[in-house]
């Protein structure tokens, strides 16, 4: 029996000194409401009875993410806070993740395209184009749109690091019109119009800019010439696209979108990847129930994780 308790007693001595050593909390790191990315997050994170985003009885949007999380407004920004403090996780579109951080493994699976494709790794999300529902668009946008529907999009979405869609009935929202996938026609010139307005998701913002890159290149123009990208989050993207008086505003959700004066389609699927510190060699798999507790604040230090 001695020797039992000298054992407790010297196990809780090393856990005393492990705390007085200073661990210093989980950052966690979040983006802000209204974020695609996050909505994407927040929607598979759950505890099996509560998710990190859902609606309460009154139907009012609920986030039970701690208030102690640091949100910022760009994928840019969570990657850079992520990279620069040992102490932090969050997470980010695949297709931006780069060796400045540790992506996590989730219930033991790696986000890649196979995993994706296959439903394997959970937390996952279309890339969506959107339009104000019933405008005609000008000849100029109507045109991109066909471009960015097209075969043409398979190569930048495959060098923006996401997964394209082929599959016509994926493409669009379940129960809606299948939206095949099209070549792509160059016209004689290029359409005449005013420049094509880029808004949304910042999450898509590889794959637009290669987009518009590829767009202007068939045309032998230069893309900031024709058109106007500035990204700021999914829920700017569909606003700019509610308020189109011009026929010329593209949006662009990093989430789904079901809005009856909006048409949209899915271009293609993307993984939010759940990043640490580079020097976190610890913590390489975490569960979707960690990650609850990691995000409401019940688990508060790295340590604490089974």
């Amino acid at each position: 029996m001695k020797k039992i308790i000298a054992f407790a007693t010297c196990l809780l001595m090393v856990f005393s000194l492990f705390s007085c050593n200073g661990e210093k909390n989980i950052s966690v790191v979040v983006r802000e409401q209204g974020s695609g990315t996050r909505e994407a997050f927040d929607k598979v994170v759950t505890d099996g009875t509560h998710f990190l985003q859902e609606k309460d009885s009154a139907g009012k949007t609920v986030y039970n993410t701690t208030n102690t999380a640091t949100q910022l407004t760009s994928t840019g920004t969570v990657l850079s806070q992520v990279a620069s403090d040992e102490n932090a996780i969050g997470y980010i579109s695949l297709g931006s993740v780069n060796d400045t951080i540790n992506v996590v493994n989730v219930d033991g699976v790696a986000p890649s395209a196979e995993t994706v494709l296959s439903g394997a790794y959970k937390i996952q999300r279309p890339f969506v184009v959107m339009t104000k529902k019933g405008i005609t668009l000008t000849a100029r946008t109507a045109d991109f749109m066909n471009y960015l529907k097209s075969n043409a999009s398979s190569q930048h979405s495959e060098t923006a690091g996401c997964i394209f869609l082929e599959d016509p009935a994926k493409r669009a929202n379940e129960g809606a019109e299948a939206i095949a996938v099209t070549t792509f026609t160059k016209q004689a010139t290029l359409p005449s119009g005013e420049k094509i307005v880029i808004r949304g998701s910042t999450s898509m913002e590889k794959f637009i800019n290669e987009a518009a890159k590829g767009y202007a290149d068939a045309y032998g123009v230069k893309a900031e010439d024709i058109f106007d990208i500035q990204l700021e989050g999914s829920s700017v993207g569909r606003k700019a696209v509610e308020d189109d008086t011009h026929g010329n505003v593209i949006g662009l959700s990093s989430a789904a979108v079901k809005q009856d004066n909006i048409d949209s389609f899915n271009v293609c699927l993307d993984a939010v990847a759940v990043i640490v510190n580079k020097n976190n060699d610890k913590i390489t798999n975490l569960t979707i129930g960690q990650l609850y507790d990691i995000f409401t604040g019940k688990i508060t230090k790295f340590s604490e994780i089974g």
